[in-house]
């Protein structure tokens, strides 16, 4: 799998090359801490996003491990994911994204799940932002690992922007994102599960001079939630019911930047109240 990923990216790397091409390259590192409502003590997470860009074609790539410490002498899980997602702009309103999401996990159930990404966005640079955003997910296998016992998770996520203030005023710009997620399973009722999960988002973003400062909340309910535009897919099966998160960047160079991002998230599991909390570091460089 390595070797295949390894040559499909310099293949991709090469028809996307040419004197106009911007390519984007981030690492990450992060840790979670969990309540004691969940089997879950901690966990460590890295990875590595890389983006191609040459108008009108963008190819992002990600690849993210995660190792998760539990309590009650459970074993630990290892878990590895693999995105790609390629969008193609039309004109100077109008994107379309079609990617996938694979999921290499010690988790019997959710080993081997696929999400399919597609996405459209209606734009206007600066001014508004209009979206909607379908993933389908497939997950294989039953707690025993059989492949027959299959279940599918639909997600959708209409969501609307606006930009106002002005960037080199004393307050800077700013850009304010509403979002709606419904995630329906069907036969959900012979695996416990409702038939469908919603939930409603709020984000705010400010920019001022090398800074760029996020806040966001969102309430409701999800599970097997599909997050972060289908780079980030919850697959152990909590239910979710609300979060916060908060991050802050500066640019040190015009093409290199720094970024701290903090999460406060609250879950059920088997119905034991948690929470967590989690911070990421990051460098973006572009060249």
């Amino acid at each position: 799998m390595r070797k295949l990923s390894m040559m499909l990216l310099g293949s991709l790397s090469l028809a996307f090359a040419g004197p106009k091409t911007m390519t984007t390259v981030l690492p990450y590192a992060g840790y979670i801490d969990y309540s004691s409502g969940s089997d879950k003590s901690s966990a460590v997470v890295g990875g590595l996003y890389a983006s191609i860009y040459r108008a009108p074609n963008k190819l992002e790539l990600a690849v993210e491990h995660t190792r998760i410490k539990y309590r009650h002498n459970l074993p630990n899980l290892n878990q590895t994911d693999l995105t790609a997602i390629y969008t193609r702009y039309r004109g100077y309103h109008l994107a379309y994204k079609i990617g996938a999401h694979y999921i290499d996990s010690d988790d019997k159930v959710t080993d081997g799940a696929f999400t399919g990404i597609l996405g459209v966005n209606w734009y206007n640079y600066l001014h508004y932002n209009i979206g909607l955003d379908a993933y389908a997910t497939h997950y294989h296998n039953d707690a025993s690992g059989r492949t027959w016992d299959s279940m599918n998770v639909w997600q959708f996520r209409p969501y609307a922007g606006y930009n106002f203030g002005t960037y080199a005023s004393t307050m800077g710009s700013f850009y304010l994102e509403a979002e709606y997620n419904g995630i329906f399973i069907p036969d959900a009722g012979a695996k416990g599960y409702n038939s469908s999960y919603h939930s409603a988002g709020l984000s705010l973003y400010h920019y001022k001079g090398k800074w760029t400062h996020m806040i966001k909340g969102w309430v409701g309910q999800k599970i097997y939630s599909v997050n972060n535009g289908g780079f980030t897919v919850y697959n152990l099966g909590e239910l979710y019911k609300g979060g916060v998160s908060a991050s802050v960047s500066y640019a040190i160079r015009p093409n290199t930047s720094l970024k701290l991002q903090y999460e406060y998230s609250r879950f059920e599991h088997l119905g034991n109240k948690a929470h967590s909390n989690s911070i990421v570091a990051m460098v973006s460089h572009t060249f």
